[in-house]
């Protein structure tokens, strides 16, 4: 059993050498949803690393989006919700569009899941009457009408969703990369899962990393096993200022802090010198968290 278990490949890297390989460019699928569960460790790296003309997918985005796109690293962005939920808008995503730096494509909820389901089962398109009759049916570019072979029924053939990288947050993994949710958690029904098994590669940081003895002791947690994953990473309070399920809440002074900078590009640059930049990696921008909380 030893001798198995050495064999196997390890997964574990450090933030940095687990972003490294994105190349500008890319599509990118990021995870969780409003203000909860954005892999923000992996997000700031993309910053440090300036990875430029990001093509962004997600389900429902916040910060996440917000950030990489005041950081000037989006071309295009899709999602059905981009907002800081109840602290108003994602300010340098609608300034980006209004001004027509980045292209937004609109997606329901619905149609949003039913893309990255349709990957993950490793079909090209997923079919849905969502768009029919709305404003939807103009992206021709994601999308086309067919009829049914059994009734002639119109449905919409919905373009499945295959992003270069998927980047989530989960609870806890093994060296190994399997990958394991709290059985607590916010939201049954996110795409998280279809998310990582939409992508060609997928990058996950944890909030811990135990020995595989505790994985298998409770292996109903485990809802992406090893072999999906091309890198694990240990980031604590790694959705920061997001909340992580029944682990952390929304930092909610942190985040009043990011919308006030973000009231214009330039205290959006100065947020992104101040808490992505200087700090240099994941652990030096929650001691400078940390300062700034404690007021010195």
């Amino acid at each position: 059993m030893t001798a198995r278990l050495e064999s196997r490949t390890i997964k574990l890297k450090s933030i940095h050498d687990a972003v490294a390989p994105i190349r500008s460019g890319s599509e990118v699928a990021i995870g969780g949803s409003y203000n909860r569960r954005h892999p923000m460790a992996l997000v700031h790296e993309l910053i440090r690393q300036q990875k430029t003309d990001l093509v962004l997918k997600g389900w429902n985005n916040g910060i996440d989006y917000d950030l990489l796109i005041a950081a000037g690293l989006v071309r295009e962005a899709h999602s059905s919700y981009v907002g800081m939920a109840n602290l108003g808008l994602a300010k340098n995503f609608r300034r980006a569009y209004q001004e027509r730096r980045i292209r937004y494509v609109d997606h329901t909820e619905t149609t949003a899941q039913e893309r990255f389901l349709a990957a993950s089962k490793g079909l090209t398109f997923a079919v849905s009457k969502v768009p029919l009759h709305t404003a939807l049916m103009e992206q021709a570019d994601y999308q086309k009408t067919i009829s049914c072979p059994f009734t002639g029924e119109r449905y919409v053939a919905l373009q499945a969703w295959t992003p270069d990288y998927a980047l989530i947050h989960a609870s806890r993994a093994d060296e190994y990369g399997n990958i394991q949710f709290d059985a607590v958690r916010m939201m049954e029904n996110e795409p998280d899962i279809f998310i990582a098994k939409s992508a060609k590669k997928l990058i996950v940081s944890v909030e811990e990393i135990v020995d595989t003895e505790v994985i298998m002791k409770s292996k109903f947690q485990t809802l992406l096993p090893g072999f999906l994953v091309e890198s694990v990473c240990l980031a604590p309070l790694g959705a920061h200022p997001n909340s992580c399920d029944a682990r952390y809440d929304f930092d909610l002074k942190h985040g009043e802090y990011y919308q006030a900078c973000c009231a214009t590009d330039e205290g959006s640059r100065q947020y992104i010198e101040e808490f992505v930049m200087a700090p240099g990696d994941w652990q030096e921008y929650l001691a400078k968290v940390a300062i700034q909380r404690e007021g010195k």
